[in-house]
């Protein structure tokens, strides 16, 4: 994992290059975003393009007592439902974070919901489940269900044919470097506003 370097203040340089020059906060977010999309990139050429498992695809054919064919064509957790399985946004974020001391100034996000879950499948704990889950809002009222084995075979499944696991790898290597980059960015943008203030 690469070391985290800590920037101070880049909101306050946002709202200065603003000062300076209207465009300039636009351009250096767009430098920064411009570099991050060749990890994003790598992370879009790693996911899978059709569902790891037959399981997880918007529509699989399962064979009713009736001999019609249904599925779930809808469900918001099949393989690209919602949003593309391949799709990554890059995320500048300047503002202050309410639940860490330390805001990502720049992000990676797999948007997808199922291609998050089969990418962090099997990184937990892995600990005893319960076997009823805890009690959830529904509807106009609350509930709880039984626990199923479902999600531990899909985590076997996956990491049997090595389907998990595969944003996070595939770009650690090279975020020292993007990180490098960006950090020049904001040291050339933050130049520019110290010359103008002296």
């Amino acid at each position: 994992m690469i070391e985290q370097t800590v920037l101070y203040d880049v909101r306050g340089l946002l709202k200065d290059l603003d000062a300076l020059q209207p465009g300039l906060r636009k351009q250096l977010v767009k430098e920064a975003k411009d570099i991050a999309k060749r990890p994003a990139s790598l992370i879009k050429s790693q996911i899978p393009s059709t569902a790891p498992l037959s399981g997880m695809s918007r529509r699989y054919p399962v064979v009713a007592s009736s001999g019609a064919l249904t599925g779930n064509p809808n469900g918001r957790t099949g393989w690209g439902a919602g949003k593309p399985a391949k799709q990554v946004q890059i995320k500048f974020k300047s503002g202050y974070s309410k639940r860490s001391a330390i805001t990502p100034l720049l992000s990676l996000w797999v948007t997808s919901p199922m291609t998050a879950i089969a990418d962090v499948a099997g990184k937990g704990s892995m600990r005893k489940a319960l076997k009823i889950t805890s009690e959830y809002a529904y509807k106009d009222g609350s509930r709880r269900h039984a626990v199923t084995s479902q999600g531990r075979w899909m985590i076997r499944r996956l990491k049997e044919r090595n389907l998990n696991n595969f944003v996070y790898p595939n770009v650690e290597d090279s975020l020292g470097d993007v990180q490098d980059e960006i950090k020049l960015i904001i040291s050339r943008y933050a130049t520019k506003v110290n010359r103008k203030l002296n």
